[in-house]
């Protein structure tokens, strides 16, 4: 199966591009530094270059993709709305061109800012339906 990889090189990622490989599977992994480039080809995976902002490049590595596994995440903490922005985004262009092709779109995410002070559930809604933003279609 051929693999799409946002966050390849990343803490979470890395341990995932391995698993993937040892099973068979083909990976390509998104990656916007020449750092990154190096990091995917040592552990066997095919490169795509772009960014998380870069959502038609995001299109073409998911259409090109069996399937995906979004595990990137702009970790600007000073400006958290704008990096959770980018993200839906990110998840948006990549859903849009595996929309109603069978092909499964995984996306992890952090959970720190969902519930703070209690334990979240997954009757929780995100910060940004919160502050009014349309509630986007929810697979399980």
């Amino acid at each position: 199966m051929r693999i799409f990889v946002t966050g390849a090189t990343g803490f979470v990622g890395s341990a995932v591009v391995r698993e993937l490989i040892d099973a068979g599977h083909q990976v390509k992994g998104l990656a916007r530094s020449d750092k990154a480039v190096a990091a995917l080809i040592a552990a066997g995976a095919d490169v795509h270059r772009g960014s998380l902002d870069d959502l038609d490049t995001l299109r073409s590595g998911a259409s090109a993709a069996d399937g995906v596994i979004h595990l990137a995440f702009k970790h600007d903490f000073s400006d958290f709305a704008a990096a959770a922005e980018a993200d839906i985004l990110a998840i948006d262009a990549m859903g849009s061109v595996l929309e109603g092709t069978g092909k499964p779109l995984v996306v992890t995410s952090g959970t720190l800012m969902l519930a703070p002070g209690r334990l979240g559930t997954e009757d929780d809604a995100s910060i940004q339906l919160r502050r009014g933003a349309p509630r986007r279609r929810r697979s399980r």
